[in-house]
């Protein structure tokens, strides 16, 4: 297995990605996503795989400079077992060979007399140029020769500029085991990056896209915010409390004696290779001021309702309002399961009127898998884009 370097990708792919596979790469024009093939060809190289790497776009030099900063000390191109066909060498062949059909051939017995003599098992590409020289196939057939004699694994990076249909070609016609757009929102707010997996040739994962920054040299997956509200007195302070790794919240003394929160409960934590943040809002009407500033670049809302209470869900309604006009997921977390007189959920769901795609689950707040449980339905909501 070939490890792709990015946090929580491999999880996703069973540990990695199989010898003598196909493998792309896609990148929207204008995402960051370059450290994706870095982080790859990093494993690959540390684990002592021969790698061959093809960069016509490029110098060796110049690709070594940008990696380092990018991926830093981890990357080190110096090492015996990667060889390097780069610009230099594109601009001899171009030179040598008078003919598309000559330059294709040299291209070929470039590649193959190096896979040859150095044993080479994973060739990494940049395939924006060969693509431009020779067209889809035929920059294909370069590689496809050496690949087949050696079983290696083949991974492309190619900037994408005709969309879908290209995509489809890659999957359909040209048989790759392995396509990953890495793509930005289409959010103005909150603007991310995300990769999906539009597909997976040894595994049937379901199609999930995964919004990341870059941290550290690495890639991270992360939901930046996720606001939890509700009523007053529904479980949000303990909801947040039990989620998060560390997290703090501002209460005092309510009307009744009860502690009631008078600013943002905050928590964070890193759950199932996500970096998450939760901020949770007063739930008393008098605080509503506070809440659309809250949903402001929020990803997705957790809804918490006491399910022992049906007369705070005119109030829970009012908050579902102030939600829906800003177009954000949201997942209803129904507290107090385990006490006398709870509502069921199609009882909540009659009376919210809220429609079926909405998730409402039966939860206790002071119980950290029943909470996890309502994150783990939301990133699934926030994550799941149309392909």
């Amino acid at each position: 297995m070939i490890s792709t370097g990015v946090s929580g990708l491999d999880e996703m792919l069973g540990n990695g990605i199989p010898r003598g596979r196909k493998v792309l790469y896609s990148l929207e024009p204008g995402v960051d996503g370059q450290l994706f093939m870095i982080s790859s060809l990093s494993c690959a190289l540390a684990k002592g795989h021969s790698c061959l790497v093809i960069l016509p776009n490029t110098t060796v030099d110049a690709f070594h400079s940008d990696a380092v900063s990018k991926c830093g000390a981890k990357l080190d191109t110096k090492l015996k077992n990667v060889a390097f066909l780069d610009s230099v060498d594109r601009e001899r062949i171009q030179k040598s060979a008078k003919t598309t059909a000559a330059q294709k051939r040299e291209w070929q017995a470039r590649v193959q007399k190096i896979c040859r003599e150095r044993e080479v098992d994973t060739i990494f590409a940049y395939f924006d140029l060969l693509y431009e020289d020779f067209g889809l196939e035929g920059a294909l057939d370069i590689l496809a020769t050496a690949q087949h004699e050696r079983n290696a694994t083949l991974i492309l990076e190619h900037l994408n500029l005709e969309g879908p249909p290209l995509l489809s070609r890659f999957i359909q016609e040209q048989e790759f085991d392995l396509v990953i757009a890495i793509r930005s929102s289409s959010r103005p707010i909150p603007h991310f990056n995300y990769f999906t997996i539009l597909h997976c040739s040894w595994s049937s994962l379901p199609s999930r896209s995964v919004p990341f920054v870059i941290s550290g040299n690495q890639i991270v997956p992360y939901v930046p915010k996720i606001v939890v509200t509700g009523p007053a007195h529904s479980g949000k302070s303990t909801f947040v409390a039990n989620a998060s790794d560390e997290g703090r919240s501002v209460d005092r003394a309510g009307p009744d004696g009860d502690p009631t929160t008078v600013a943002l409960d905050y928590g964070w934590l890193r759950w199932k290779d996500f970096e998450i943040t939760l901020y949770g809002t007063p739930g008393h009407a008098r605080f509503d001021p506070l809440i659309p500033p809250a949903l402001n670049h929020a990803m997705g809302v957790v809804l918490v309702i006491d399910a022992t209470k049906p007369d705070t869900l005119p109030r829970a309604q009012s908050l579902i309002e102030l939600i829906t006009k800003k177009k954000i997921p949201y997942v209803i977390a129904a507290n107090r399961r385990d006490l006398p007189g709870v509502m069921t959920p199609g009882e909540i769901r009659a009376q919210l009127q809220i429609p079926a795609k909405i998730p409402v689950y039966p939860i206790s707040a002071k119980v950290r898998q029943d909470v996890h449980r309502v994150l783990e339905s939301l990133v699934d909501y926030i994550t799941q884009y149309p392909v």
